[in-house]
């Protein structure tokens, strides 16, 4: 009877065993009867091992396929994954740049107006400035101790309020243009997506106002006291002082102290609902890079899915060449 070849047996299955990762996907023990397999037809006829290595070649194979149906499932999941990540990531990406862009132009909007508010706020603070309205009280003052009759003294301290009414109308029309700048702001940032803001409340000029009206009230009243026509000009500018100058200096003192943070506060809103849109676009920016980075990672396994396949099939190769030594040699045996 003739037999396969007993070399050429022995060397298709040392081959096998020697092919990188060689039947990682066998467990341990059959990994070691392949070997001793091995043994045995390099030390005894090979038709002592015909049938075991028949036996082992089947398994072998059949553990090959299931293992080969396993990785081009894993390589199309891989594959598949990799273009949906891919996908994702160029619309985040598109839509990152628009909310960037958009971004990016509100923030020069926001500090052209902020800006220009700061260059306003200044000249309305400097309208209530202390220094201004003490010049007006010293001026006012040396009417009152220059006046020679007691008509002209009650018209210098009238004059006072008269001059404080003034400058407070000039602080109201300054308020407004600075009121109109701030709503328009906030309209521009409303109409943006993720901005719902109102502005801080602005001091209420009709409380001064009232105050005022009240100071000038107070003021005829004083002015009509009979008793301050036997009472000394110096006694008389003091008695002024405490009654209407001091409050009035509070009021402005007041308005000036609301304004200033009022001004302070204006864009504040604005300004945090930007940076805290900032941060977000930062936060998705981050999300992408890890998207990418996945893309990069799924890349890694894909290649590496690719070599074991590589092999595999390899191995697959020689597998079936062992099989057929070992059906062409039972089919010369049975012969």
């Amino acid at each position: 009877m003739t037999q396969p070849p007993h070399n050429e047996l022995a060397l298709a299955l040392e081959a096998c065993l020697a092919l990188p990762d060689a039947l990682e996907w066998l467990d341990p023990q059959q990994r070691a009867h392949a070997h001793e397999l091995l043994d045995t037809l390099k030390n005894t006829p090979a038709e002592a091992a015909l049938a075991q290595i028949g036996v082992f070649a089947k398994t072998a194979s059949q553990l090959a396929q299931q293992r080969l149906a396993g990785l081009r499932h894993e390589q199309d999941t891989l594959a598949g994954l990799i273009r949906k990540n891919r996908e994702v990531a160029e619309r985040l990406q598109e839509e990152l740049e628009a909310d960037q862009w958009q971004s990016q132009e509100a923030w020069k909007s926001f500090n052209i107006a902020r800006k220009l508010i700061a260059r306003q706020g200044g000249v309305l603070l400097d309208s209530l400035d202390s220094g201004r309205v003490e010049r007006l009280v010293a001026g006012n003052l040396k009417e009152i101790l220059g006046s020679p009759t007691t008509a002209a003294l009650s018209q210098a301290m009238q004059s006072l309020v008269v001059q404080a009414a003034a400058l407070f109308e000039s602080v109201e029309r300054l308020d407004r243009q600075i009121k109109v700048l701030v709503e328009a702001v906030y309209g521009r940032f409303n109409g943006l997506p993720g901005f719902t803001l109102s502005p801080p409340a602005q001091p209420n000029l009709d409380d001064y106002r009232q105050a005022l009206q009240q100071l000038d009230k107070k003021t005829g009243e004083f002015c009509r006291r009979p008793i301050h026509l036997v009472t000394d000009k110096n006694s008389l500018a003091k008695k002024f002082g405490l009654e209407v100058v001091t409050p009035l200096r509070g009021l402005f003192t007041q308005l000036r102290s609301e304004t200033d943070r009022w001004l302070k506060e204006s864009v504040t809103p604005v300004q945090a609902q930007i940076q805290s849109q900032k941060i977000g676009l930062e936060k998705r920016e981050e999300d992408i890079r890890m998207i990418r980075d996945q893309i990069v990672t799924l890349g890694v396994r894909e290649e590496e899915t690719a070599i074991a396949l590589a092999r595999l099939q390899q191995q697959e190769t020689v597998i079936a060449r062992i099989q057929a030594l070992v059906e062409n040699g039972q089919e010369l045996d049975q012969l």
